[in-house]
């Protein structure tokens, strides 16, 4: 069992063959925006919380319009937050795709883009548009027996500036224009159909506040042109709060964000409602993950165990993912030879989800201040299917908080005498520190 975390695997085939959430819909919808909107200069906002797959599902999507000969390019901005440059870090990505793909307008672009890339870097480094020293230190040094008119010498080097100063921002705004025209020549000659070519901007909302915002900025001002579509995918909420830290908390974010967008989308959400569903999206999640499948019946008892839980305690698709990845955790942490008895297995899968869904009784566990009822007020409401599991669990909860002088005589095979078997070295005389063991142990893996 690798620790590792996998990434969804996206068929060139059939890009949405592992669709667990049923997204695909949502991908044709998306498409009908971009084929209804063949002229481009379009923004399209793909909201969604973290954690509920939004990367995967835009690998999904654009696997799907290059599979309809859509042109597209995926760019992850938090990968080029550390250069602090957007322009440079998004040219370059639209270069190398033309380049990969041998487009004949990519030398001109490039020559445009380096062109637009001096041009910005100038209009940094300039601190002041109008500078007369030099003129007049010029003229004091020039004949110091001539006297000097100050005022007219003044007002001579500002009419210079001032006309230096126009002359520059025509030639900006040239360069401008024609970094534009080239962008569009080569997002026309991307597709043969004269569909827009798509850019993805991924992982929006992770990257420093600076760089997020200037990332809408430059899309709006310089690389939003005909023939383009872009197509932003980020945690909106987020993302209004980098706002807020680049130009303030007094500022409407929401408002701000909304002038950059011309089609606001969710993404759907997963409807675990379905038990259906829900079964069929946990298996997935325990291949993905790389959980042992089946390799014994207390683990397939834990999984079974794990589902119902799952349902009495409403986890979302992403607190499930979460959990599991838990229980991966923890059972990575066991001695190679255990036999994944069920005492250990049901206890994991337990701690497991009660750390997503429930941090108060995760604290009073830590702190030995959880009570029998605390624990199983949760679960004993459940009826139905599997009850047994659920009976088996409550009643290994009720043995974690006894203490070794109440497991004497426990026949054996029996299950008191199991639990001892799997948990003697934490059973004490005066405490049984089982479940506070199973805590400290999962949150020994948690971030820094």
């Amino acid at each position: 069992m690798e620790l590792k975390r996998h990434n969804v695997e996206v068929n060139d085939a059939d890009p949405f063959a592992n669709d667990w959430l049923e997204r695909k819909g949502f991908a044709t919808q998306l498409t009908n925006i971009i084929e209804n909107n063949k002229q481009g200069e379009v923004v399209i906002g793909l909201s969604g919380q973290w954690g509920e797959g939004k990367t995967t599902f835009v690998k999904m999507w654009q696997k799907h319009m290059e599979n309809k000969e859509i042109a597209s390019i995926y760019f992850d901005a938090f990968e080029y937050d550390y250069l602090e440059d957007v322009f440079l870090s998004l040219a370059i990505e639209i270069y190398n795709y033309a380049k990969v793909n041998n487009l004949t307008a990519k030398e001109d672009y490039l020559n445009k883009s380096k062109n637009t890339y001096h041009l910005l870097q100038a209009m940094i480094a300039k601190t002041s548009p109008i500078n007369i020293d030099s003129t007049l230190q010029e003229k004091l040094t020039h004949d110091e027996s001539q006297r000097l008119d100050i005022s007219e010498a003044i007002k001579n080097s500002l009419n210079f500036a001032l006309d230096n100063a126009f002359e520059q921002a025509l030639k900006q705004k040239e360069v401008f224009k024609d970094f534009k025209r080239s962008l569009s020549q080569l997002a026309s000659e991307a597709s043969e159909q004269g569909l827009p070519l798509v850019i993805i901007i991924d992982e929006l909302d992770r990257c420093k506040p600076s760089f997020a915002v200037e990332v809408l900025e430059k899309i709006k001002h310089l690389f939003l042109v005909e023939r383009v579509v872009f197509v932003l995918s980020m945690h909106h909420e987020q993302l209004e709060e980098s706002i807020k830290k680049v130009y303030g908390q007094n500022i409407d974010a929401h408002t701000y964000l909304q002038k950059f967008i011309d089609y606001p989308t969710r993404l759907p959400k997963a409807d675990l409602s379905n038990n259906s569903n829900r079964r069929k999206y946990f298996w997935n999640q325990v291949d993905f993950i790389g959980l042992p499948v089946r390799p014994s019946q207390s683990m397939n008892r834990s999984y079974e165990l794990f589902l119902i839980l799952s349902i009495r305690y409403d986890l979302s698709y992403r607190q499930l993912n979460k959990a599991l990845q838990n229980y991966k955790y923890l059972i990575a942490s066991l001695d190679l030879n255990s036999d994944y008895s069920y005492p250990t297995m049901f206890l994991m899968v337990f701690i497991s989800i009660l750390k997503v869904k429930s941090g108060t009784l995760i604290s009073k566990i830590r702190n030995n201040a959880a009570t029998y009822q605390d624990l199983v007020q949760g679960i004993s409401e459940v009826r139905g299917q599997n009850e047994l599991n659920l009976e088996v669990l409550q009643n290994l909860i009720r043995l974690s908080f006894l203490t070794t002088d109440s497991f004497q005589g426990a026949e054996h095979g029996s299950q008191e005498a199991n639990f001892y078997n799997n948990f003697a070295g934490l059973i004490g005389q005066d405490e049984n520190k089982v479940l506070i063991n199973l805590v400290q142990r999962l949150e020994s893996f948690e971030d820094y």
